[in-house]
């Protein structure tokens, strides 16, 4: 590692001074962003990537133009979508509520016909909450994906800054968060939703059933099992990290003072010239961390918006259901929007992972300065 480091401060001496600007640029062009490119054409194909990473490292704003009017559109269409699908909603819970108070109790006609609507309803909140179950589905299989395309950009950037410890964990952190995203949130979390989601209709076709209690375990299990795995990742990339980061920090600042002691002219040159190289690099990689956090929030934004807009609708159908006297329908419809809830936990966990590993990307090196 040292004998490394002393023959890369002696070739940046004999090549002579390199600004900060001249490093990001040449970092950015030796940086594999195949990968990630790629990823960026299948979540967000009118975004230039290039340029995103070239704006964030001259600190510049122009590519978020695009950027957020595709965010904007997203949401806008996810808010149509669950406007139009609760609105199908409408007519049954009035005409459920409309045979209560206008057909006797026990009534064999009024019985069946309040029955059917019931099923009608219960259809079209499946139907709502499988909307967004497919849409966050598909946001945390492609978390694992953007995981392992962050990576090797990111990991070429330390090592050549001479953060080689950092380095080495960034692509095990990377398949971690892969492995999180897919033997645990979607291995488990998302079939507990469809079982949520199934125990609540069944347990409020009829009022001698009632599965209140067994909805609110899954929820809560759901619940507890996203937050865990966000604060097991979080340990261990912060304690990893930090040991990591401490001995590059060491390995780099040690051959730096070698060099600074063979004679006084010559190191300080050398120093210079790395302090301006690896600050280059520090930019280049963290204008990479930029963009990954920009492709994540066009991934997730519109799975979440529309699984929010379909709980918050749900939640409006439920208080007016049990404004109308429609009990059993009402609680079932919060229970529905419970299972959005955990949809929407879950998508956020497995998008949470990602930048927690961009973020820790980005915090490296910060040692190797100053």
């Amino acid at each position: 590692m040292r004998r490394w480091l002393l023959a890369l401060m002696c070739l940046l001496m004999l090549g002579g001074s390199c600004t900060a600007e001249e490093a990001v640029n040449r970092a950015l062009d030796a940086a594999d962003l195949g990968g990630l490119e790629e990823f960026a054409g299948e979540v967000a194909p009118e975004l230039d990537l290039k340029q995103v990473v070239q704006d964030a490292a001259q600190g510049e704003l122009a590519s978020a133009d695009v950027l957020l009017a595709r965010l904007r559109d997203r949401a806008l269409t996810a808010l149509r979508e669950a406007l139009r699908a609760c609105g199908a909603l409408i007519a049954p819970a009035l005409l459920l509520a409309t045979l209560r108070c206008a057909l006797p109790e026990g009534n064999g006609g009024s019985e069946g016909a309040r029955f059917l609507l019931l099923c009608a309803l219960m259809l079209g909140m499946m139907r709502l909450v499988l909307n967004g179950m497919e849409g966050v589905e598909a946001c945390m299989r492609r978390v694992g994906g953007f995981a392992d395309a962050v990576a090797p950009p990111l990991a070429a950037l330390m090592t050549a800054a001479g953060m080689t410890n950092g380095a080495a964990l960034l692509s095990p952190m990377a398949a971690l968060v892969g492995g999180a995203v897919e033997d645990w949130l979607l291995k488990y979390g998302l079939p507990l939703c469809r079982y949520t989601l199934a125990v609540a209709v069944a347990g409020n076709l009829s009022e001698a059933i009632d599965l209140s209690r067994a909805c609110r375990l899954m929820r809560r299990a759901t619940n507890w099992g996203a937050g865990l795995a966000i604060t097991l990742f979080t340990a261990l990339t912060a304690i990893q990290g930090t040991v990591a980061s401490g001995m590059d920090g060491v390995a780099v600042r040690t051959a730096k003072y070698a060099v600074d002691s063979v004679t006084s002219v010559i190191g300080s040159g050398v120093s210079d010239a790395w302090d301006s190289y690896v600050a280059g690099i520090l930019i280049a990689k963290n204008a990479v961390g930029v963009s990954g956090v920009a492709l994540l929030l066009a991934l997730g934004l519109q799975p979440m918006l529309r699984t929010a807009a379909a709980m918050l609708m749900l939640n409006l159908l439920s208080a007016l259901l049990d404004t109308l006297g429609e009990k059993r329908t009402a609680r079932a419809a919060e229970q529905a929007a419970g299972v959005c809830q955990m949809l929407l936990m879950l998508c956020a966990a497995a998008l949470t992972l990602g930048m927690i590993l961009l973020g820790a990307a980005m915090a490296a090196g910060r040692a190797l300065l100053g």
